[in-house]
């Protein structure tokens, strides 16, 4: 069993941490694990569950951190790609965490960071729905939204090195605060967070849905598969908040075709992965939306790696720093 053949990969998220250990050459998993992620959280406690989740998922795969030649962790907002920190990540309430460094300390084995959304973009592009195509968007919907850029067989990632920000394009002028700070943004309308607060507000105000006992009305959290349930049995509410979550999510496609012009936009992500309606009516609105050319040329897909895709990518950062392009 050579070490040059498998990597831990940790997808760390707004709501989850999820490890596992990659086959570089398939792109199978032979060992995962989960953790929740707390909202509110020192910054000493999310390094050792990080460390957590990794020390199961080896478990469960029979190895130890020598039979690894790596671990990559993809972390939810902008990084330091080179010393290995998590800058600021709105959505877990962090900034300035070091992570790669502790890590790899801690295991005797390289770690390399990237963005949550880059590392799952990278991913699809080996082992997902971007096979055999060299220039793509990939979009994902969860706690918040976030994009990877493929262009020309390599991530594209900016000036500052934080393209790909699209759940951070300004929807509403003025509208409704995103947890950035700024208002008006997709996220603040289309994410899964926003579609809770709806929820939440419409459920506050009296409204009937079966949604009440899913929903944890004090910490405002509500799972994707919940939704989906929702809208499966007919609930009105829930129904008309996601139907109008998914339209905003069409117009911020749409703002990518008609900008950039892709050959493919992948979706994924929880809410993506859960709930059929929203997939649908993003991609009738981004066609609708769109100028008429780029919009019937575009592929719209969904990711295949499913809730995989940041643990796999997150895996290959540790492969060659070739693959992983100009992430330093």
């Amino acid at each position: 069993m050579g070490n040059d053949r498998f990597a831990v990969g940790v997808d760390f998220g707004g709501t989850k941490i999820a490890a596992g250990v990659v086959n570089l050459e398939t792109g199978q998993l032979v060992g995962t694990a989960r953790k929740k992620t707390r909202t509110q959280q020192e910054q000493d406690d999310i390094v050792k569950r990080l460390i957590a989740a990794i020390d199961e998922a080896l478990m469960e795969a029979g190895m130890e951190a020598k039979h690894v030649s790596g671990i990559g962790v993809g972390a939810p907002g902008q990084v330091n790609r080179e010393k290995g920190v998590l800058l600021f990540g709105p959505n877990v309430s962090l900034t300035d965490l070091p992570i790669a460094d502790p890590i790899s300390k801690h295991y005797g084995v390289p770690c390399r960071l990237g963005n949550d959304v880059e590392v799952a973009t990278l991913g699809e592009q080996y082992f997902g729905a971007g096979r055999g195509c060299s220039s793509f968007v990939c979009v994902f919907v969860g706690t918040g939204i976030g994009s990877g850029i493929i262009q020309d067989g390599k991530q594209h990632l900016g000036a500052s090195a934080t393209a790909g920000e699209i759940g951070h394009i300004v929807l509403v002028p003025d509208g409704k605060q995103c947890g950035c700070g700024a208002f008006g943004c997709l996220e603040a309308y289309a994410s899964r967070t926003a579609i809770t607060k709806a929820i939440v507000a419409g459920l506050n105000r009296g409204q009937d849905s079966m949604i009440r006992e899913k929903v944890d009305l004090t910490k405002g959290t509500l799972r994707s598969k919940a939704i989906a349930n929702a809208i499966a049995a007919g609930d009105t509410l829930v129904t008309t908040i996601v139907t109008s979550a998914a339209q905003s999510m069409g117009a911020g496609l749409a703002t990518i075709i008609n900008f950039y012009n892709p050959t493919r936009i992948i979706l994924g992500g929880g809410v993506i992965e859960a709930i059929d309606m929203y997939f649908q009516i993003a991609e009738q609105e981004a066609r609708r939306r769109s100028l008429p050319i780029a919009g019937r040329r575009v592929e719209i897909v969904r990711a295949e790696l499913g809730d995989y895709a940041g643990i796999v990518g997150a895996a290959l950062l540790v492969r060659s720093r070739e693959l992983a392009s100009n992430l330093p």
